[in-house]
C-alpha cells in the first residue's frame, strides 16, 4: 500500500516539474506537498508494521506465559509430594539407621521398610515449552523484565540445584542398595536383610539416607520461586 502511494506521488512530482504552465514557485510549492505525503504515507506504514508486530508478539508472550504457569503449578505441587516422600524416607531410614543386631526387630515392620529401599522419587520438570521459547529468541519479548529474570532463574537455577540435591540422595541409595546386592545371601530374608543392615556399613548407609536440610530447603525454595511467578503471571492479565 505504501509503495503505490510513493510510486503515485513520485509520479504527480514529476509531472509537476515538468508542467510549463505553473511558475518556480508553485512547482516547489506542489513537490513539497508530495515529498510530505510521501513522507507521511511511509511513517505510517511503518508505525503501523512495528504495532501489528508487536501485538503479534505479545499475542504468543501471552500464549507462551498461560502455558508456563500451568507447567509451573505442575512443578510446585510435584514438589509438595515429593517433600512428603522425602518425610516418609527420613522415617523409614532413621528406624533402619537404629537397628541393632542384639535387640529384637519386628520382622513385618521391617519387611514393609525394606521395600523403600528399591523406591525413589524424584521432580520431572516441564521443560519443553520453556526450553522452546528461549531457544528461539522470543524471551527477551516479555516485557516485564522482573518476571522474564525470575522465569530465568527458576529454570537455569533453582530446578538446577533441586537436581543436584536429588542425584546426591539417589547416589546415596544406589551404594545400600549394591552393598545389599553383594552381602545378602538370600534377598527374600527379612533375617538376611536384617543381618546386612545391622553391620556398621549397613548402618552408616542406611544413616546416609535420611534426606539431609538441604533437600528440603531447595524444593522448598522452588515453591516459593514457582509461585511468585505464578503471581506475576496473574497480574500481569489481571487473572485474579
Amino acid at each position: 500500500m505504501a509503495e503505490l502511494e510513493v510510486i503515485k506521488h513520485t509520479k504527480k512530482m514529476h509531472e509537476i516539474a515538468t508542467d510549463k504552465k505553473h511558475t518556480l514557485v508553485e512547482k516547489i510549492k506542489e513537490i513539497g506537498l508530495e515529498i510530505f505525503i510521501i513522507v507521511f504515507a511511509v511513517s505510517l506504514s511503518i508505525w503501523l508494521h512495528g504495532w501489528s508486530e508487536h501485538r503479534h508478539e505479545q499475542e504468543q508472550v501471552k500464549k507462551f506465559l498461560l502455558g508456563l504457569k500451568s507447567d509451573i503449578q505442575s512443578d510446585v505441587d510435584d514438589s509438595k509430594t515429593i517433600i512428603k516422600q522425602y518425610q516418609d524416607f527420613g522415617k523409614v531410614y532413621t528406624s533402619l539407621s537404629n537397628l541393632d543386631k542384639n535387640k529384637p526387630y519386628d520382622q513385618e515392620v521391617l519387611k514393609k521398610q525394606l521395600a523403600y529401599i528399591n523406591t525413589n522419587v524424584y521432580l520431572r520438570p516441564k521443560i519443553y515449552r520453556f526450553n522452546g521459547f528461549v531457544s528461539s529468541g522470543r524471551i527477551g519479548n516479555i516485557e516485564n523484565d522482573s518476571l522474564s529474570l525470575n522465569i530465568l532463574k527458576f529454570y537455569q537455577e533453582t530446578l538446577s540445584e533441586v537436581n543436584s540435591s536429588e542425584s546426591g540422595w539417589l547416589s546415596n541409595q544406589k551404594k545400600l542398595q549394591t552393598y545389599l546386592d553383594e552381602n545378602l545371601t538370600d534377598p527374600e530374608s527379612t533375617t538376611d536383610n536384617f543381618r546386612v543392615l545391622t553391620t556398621p556399613k549397613g548402618k552408616k548407609l542406611s544413616k546416609n539416607l535420611i534426606p539431609w536440610n538441604q533437600i528440603y530447603e531447595r524444593y522448598n525454595n522452588l515453591i516459593k520461586s514457582g509461585e511468585v511467578i505464578i503471581k506475576q503471571i496473574d497480574e500481569e492479565y489481571d487473572l485474579k
